[in-house]
């Protein structure tokens, strides 16, 4: 309990000092230093200089939301060469700016300084992304590098560590915790987008959730970053990861966060790779035509790739939640169309009879990786190989079939 405690005692430590140096980093010399551009009456020149450009303006909220991020994914106690730099080019701003004959020295600057902060960011959070990778191998140590900072992936990270049972306070104290990092991600920490906000708000009681909850949580914060969801998420927790980090928004979004690389993908053996070539010419232009919406299909056939790439097993599993017991269902009637396939002006006769007469040799290589590489036994890598060819159809057949 001691030791709750005092995680406790580094955790608010922690918010008070990530809220002083944001205000010190955003202070400088000028009124438009605070980074806050008010252009209804600017007070200073440079403040005319910077409202008097379009592109200044916008080059003002990009260093503000980029400082924002670095700062985020820095140690606490690391940030201070973050902010002394910020003070730098504020002072050298507030020289080249401060005459409008300046415009393009002034524009460079700001260039430049954003480019500078985006790098750090960049760094700082590969940095991150190496302490929540140690999860597996010293949960406790993890939870310690991660409450040295400050911003939303951290949290959301001690959020995954409290809930899955990696670290293990006692009782209500665990809840409480969960509880005062989501607030604090939502409410403080996220970038400044509504739709992202009420969706995770939406979540509800994150702290008594199942998992899969906890999981989604974290798949939003991530999708913020240049994070990508970590292999371990998936070898640890199978289903319910694989429901988290798949399609969610429809749209770009679902771009976010990449998924890691398994160390060899399923569908890229020859047996795969003949029937892609045989869906391709009809599944291409139909993925063209969903615009954005594609980001959806393409996030889903990542995730049957990952799935039964890295844990197959997990492709005989029951679907946990209400979203993916709907998507189960759809696979179902995309592969029950497959084999009833009579719409040929979408996907030509022979094309279809290819895939049906390759299908037998992909499924046989697939269960052959699966009791070798994977130990499963002869009747389970059937199954799971069966389970693979139904994703890989389905995923595909589904942007062809008329919409409900």
């Amino acid at each position: 309990m001691r030791q709750f405690d005092m995680a406790m005692a580094r955790f608010k430590a922690g918010l008070l000092i990530g809220t002083a140096l944001l205000v010190v980093g955003f202070l400088g010399t000028g009124s438009s230093a605070a980074q806050s551009l008010s252009c209804a009456k600017p007070a200073t020149a440079v403040d005319r200089t910077l409202c008097a450009s379009a592109d200044l303006k916008i080059a003002v909220e990009d260093v503000a939301t980029a400082l924002r991020d670095t700062l985020a994914n820095t140690p606490t106690a690391d940030r201070e060469a973050v902010t002394r730099a910020q003070q730098a080019f504020l002072a050298e701003r507030d020289r080249l700016c401060a005459d409008r004959s300046g415009l393009a020295a002034c524009r460079q600057s700001y260039e430049k300084r954003v480019a500078d902060l985006q790098a750090q960011n960049s760094a700082a959070q590969k940095k991150l992304a190496a302490v929540a990778a140690g999860i597996p191998r010293d949960p406790k140590a993890a939870a310690a590098a991660l409450q040295r900072y400050d911003g939303a992936a951290a949290k959301a990270w001690q959020v995954y560590l409290l809930h899955s049972g990696l670290l293990q306070p006692q009782g209500a104290d665990r809840e409480a915790t969960v509880r005062a990092l989501v607030a604090s991600v939502i409410d403080k920490d996220l970038p400044p987008d509504p739709e992202l906000k009420e969706e995770m708000r939406n979540l509800g009681d994150v702290a008594t959730a199942p998992l899969g909850t906890a999981l989604l949580f974290l798949r939003h914060v991530l999708s913020t970053t240049e994070m990508e969801a970590p292999c371990f998420l998936f070898t640890r927790h199978g289903q319910p990861a694989f429901e988290a980090f798949g399609p969610f928004w429809g749209n770009s979004r679902d771009a976010s966060p990449a998924l890691c690389e398994p160390p060899s993908s399923l569908y890229d053996l020859p047996e795969w790779q003949r029937i892609e070539a045989r869906l391709a010419p009809a599944v291409d232009p139909a993925l063209e035509e969903r615009g954005s919406i594609r980001e959806g299909y393409e996030r889903q056939f990542a995730v049957d790739n990952l799935q039964a790439s890295l844990v197959p097993s997990t492709l005989l599993e029951a679907p946990h939640s209400p979203e993916a017991r709907k998507a189960a269902e759809q696979r179902k009637a995309a592969v029950s169309a497959f084999r009833a396939w009579s719409d040929f002006a979408v996907w030509p006769e022979a094309d279809h009879k290819a895939v049906v007469a390759a299908l037998p040799a992909a499924q046989a290589a697939t269960a052959r990786i699966y009791r070798e590489k994977f130990g499963l036994n002869q009747q389970t890598a059937d199954q799971a190989a069966r389970a693979a060819s139904d994703r890989f159809i389905a995923a595909r057949l589904g942007l062809l079939m008329p919409d409900d």
